[in-house]
């Protein structure tokens, strides 16, 4: 479902960062609530910083770990709004799901807000319903 008319409930996902300070370039977060709907990210997330290998130039990396080893998620692009990053994930170039990262202002605090089957360009309203 692609629109951009009601924006949907999202699956939020908080998580607390781990070994604060171990790495230069690399956070490692770990799940403390899921609300909103059924957990959609694993229970470890780390998120570094793009190291200049994609054409799409994001500022961050979102990175997943399902068993044993880190698996890319997305590519995290800055927004106009302070501590806002967006993201998303398809299949075969085409974007299905819409994912807002949220940073603390000491940036040990993520929240994830994940819109399954729902994407948009109109960030300005996303955020708006996030924050209401």
């Amino acid at each position: 479902m692609k629109t951009t008319g009601n924006i949907p409930t999202p699956t939020r996902h908080l998580y607390k960062e781990i070994n604060q300070g171990t790495f230069k370039t690399t956070q490692h977060f770990s799940l403390v609530e899921v609300t909103g709907g059924k957990q959609i990210l694993t229970d470890l997330l780390n998120v570094n910083l793009d190291r200049k290998f994609a054409k799409s130039k994001p500022q961050l990396w979102l990175n997943i770990r399902p068993d044993k080893k880190w698996i890319g998620l997305t590519g995290l692009f800055k927004t106009r709004y302070e501590h806002y990053f967006i993201g998303d994930k398809g299949k075969n170039n085409i974007k299905e799901d819409l994912i807002i990262c949220r940073f603390s202002d000491d940036m040990d605090i993520l929240i994830v807000y994940y819109f399954e089957n729902y994407y948009t360009t109109d960030i300005k309203k996303v955020i708006q319903s996030i924050n209401q």
